[in-house]
């Protein structure tokens, strides 16, 4: 008998402690370094994702070895991929490409273009805003940034 009155004595006090730990962690709220400072729309897009950046699960490559996304409007390169740094574990940057961009006047206007660096051919675009968000356009013409 002593030894279950122990045990239970034992299990109310660690769910008292923890119990504790809940209530001090709730009331302190976020670490302020942690919090964004910047609205939403006001934060320039980092990177895109497509299927020229992807594995699929099997682990066979879905598109090209390196890829640059440039923005049309600035004529600047915004976003690297290169699929063995990648996998590598590297981390990769815009300044990293050997790619000089070219502008070309078919490009679309207020755009991204995902140019294949060893054929220099666009293999995806899409329309974006001043910050780089994507628009995405329904089949009833309607416009949404994502």
């Amino acid at each position: 008998m002593r030894l279950v009155l122990g045990a239970l004595g034992t299990a109310v006090v660690l769910a008292g402690v923890v119990a504790s730990g809940i209530q001090a962690n709730a009331t302190t709220g976020p670490n302020e370094g942690s919090l964004l400072k910047v609205p939403l729309e006001d934060r320039t897009v980092g990177g895109y994702d497509g299927w020229w950046n992807s594995t699929p699960v099997d682990g066979s490559p879905a598109g090209p070895e390196e890829t640059v996304a440039i923005n049309t409007a600035r004529g600047k390169i915004v976003d690297y991929y290169n699929r063995s740094k990648a996998a590598a574990g590297q981390s990769l940057s815009t300044e990293d490409p050997d790619y000089r961009v070219v502008p070309d006047p078919e490009w679309p206007a207020h755009s991204v273009v995902i140019v294949d660096t060893a054929t220099g051919k666009v293999i995806e675009d899409f329309p974006v805003t001043d910050k780089g968000w994507v628009i995405i356009s329904d089949e009833h013409s309607n416009s949404y940034v994502g």
